[in-house]
């Protein structure tokens, strides 16, 4: 028995990546268009509103973004001065990257939590941390 609704494609635009940019930090943004060739995909990027995001003109490979479909954040070096979001204490907090240690797979992370004076320096081993490609921002 049908009821003649059809089930809505899954589309990838609007699935929120992140992209490197020419100065090696990951800013994120959101897929707004999708180019299909035969064997290859180009990915039409919209970035969130920052100072030093790429040139919204430049198209992207698969291979070049990271987030649900793309690349995992498994084996990026992340840049001292990349804003990223974390979990501290329970609540969703923004953060700088200070250090990053592939070899100790540890990440330092000056976070300003809400009500607090100064920053709080917290380290984060990368696998167990709270960062994901969703919460990147610049």
């Amino acid at each position: 028995m049908s009821t003649g609704k059809r089930l809505a494609k899954r589309s990838i635009i609007g699935t929120r990546v992140c992209v490197r940019g020419d100065d090696g930090i990951y800013y994120s943004g959101v897929i707004n268009a999708v180019k299909s060739c035969t064997n290859d995909s180009r990915y039409s990027v919209r970035f969130d509103p920052t100072p030093k995001a790429p040139a919204p003109k430049r198209e992207y490979r698969d291979v070049e973004l990271i987030g649900p479909g793309f690349q995992t954040m498994q084996g990026i070096r992340l840049l001292k001065g990349q804003r990223v979001y974390i979990t501290y204490n329970g609540r969703e907090t923004s953060g700088e990257v200070l250090q990053h240690s592939k070899d100790e797979d540890e990440v330092v992370i000056s976070v300003n939590p809400p009500g607090a004076e100064g920053g709080v320096v917290s380290e984060c081993p990368t696998q167990n941390s709270q960062l994901s490609n969703q919460h990147f921002v610049s």
